[in-house]
């Protein structure tokens, strides 16, 4: 009976994540990330200095412009840029990068470290595929993506904080917490080598009840923990939202949750930039 609910639970995500058909001037590239959108503004990267923040976004729907859409009409963030693939855009909702077309809330992230008066500027760099368990970017070809944006980071920009925000289908499929945690550490030393030495907040990231039926507590929320010896430290807990607080399909974050989980998630980057 389990099996079955797994089943239906993916079926349904796998729905969540269906794009319906791209408008014009609308393209992806070969991991499905969003590479073109209408109404993009291309700028010139900012050069990096002690008061820019660049952070690098990993992992799946709730990371990839698959949150409740903003507001018809919503402007592009003064002082926040969107680094793909070599190219600099002005960062607007969605973010190129990502799979897709709907909401995100880095650039409320972005916004909250600016307001903070600690960054003058912050580049949102995304490598994030909805869907996706971890295996995939462990062992499989999202792996190359992963590799591919450090490459080409490592030509301009020196990231200062990576995001690691993913475990919802992996909670739906049963994976062993284990051999999550293992294939997590298999990531974290490939950035390492890529020269990715940047602390990784990690999220716990779980709920999405559409999928299968959810618990608190569960063995991948445990595996979701953080290590300052990897130089892993906690992140946003998104298992905190429900559909009353925080989802508007019962997975997805809403407008309001994305506002808790960019303040949450300032909170942090300022808690690691306080340190000695």
């Amino acid at each position: 009976m389990r099996s079955l609910a797994i089943a239906i639970g993916l079926f349904l995500f796998a729905a969540f994540a269906w794009r319906p058909e791209a408008a014009e001037g609308t393209d992806f590239d070969r991991y499905g990330r969003l590479a073109a959108f209408p109404g993009k503004i291309m700028v010139n990267c900012p050069a990096q200095d002690a008061r820019t923040a660049v952070i690098l976004a990993m992992g799946q729907s709730n990371i990839a412009n698959e949150t409740e859409p903003p507001p018809p009409g919503a402007a592009a963030h003064p002082n926040l840029f969107n680094f793909y693939k070599g190219q600099c855009a002005a960062a607007a909702t969605p973010l190129l990068g990502a799979s897709g077309t709907g909401g995100e809330w880095l650039s409320l992230l972005g916004d909250a470290l600016i307001r903070s008066g600690r960054y003058d500027k912050v580049v949102l760099v995304l490598a994030a595929v909805g869907g996706q368990r971890i295996l995939r970017f462990a062992e499989g070809d999202l792996r190359d993506m992963l590799d591919e944006t450090a490459a080409a980071l490592a030509s301009r920009y020196r990231v200062t904080h990576a995001l690691w925000h993913q475990g919802e289908s992996d909670f739906a499929a049963g994976t062993d917490p284990d051999a999550y945690r293992a294939m997590f550490h298999k990531i974290v030393e490939r950035l390492r080598k890529s020269g990715v030495d940047a602390p990784i907040f990690l999220s716990t990231a779980t709920y999405c009840p559409s999928m299968a039926p959810w618990r608190p507590a569960n063995a991948i929320q445990k595996a979701q923990r953080p290590d300052e010896n990897l130089g892993v430290f906690a992140g946003v807990d998104s298992d905190a939202l429900d559909e009353a607080t925080g989802r508007f399909d019962g997975c997805h974050l809403s407008r309001r949750g994305q506002e808790w989980a960019a303040t949450a998630e300032a909170a942090a980057i300022a808690a690691y930039d306080r340190r000695p």
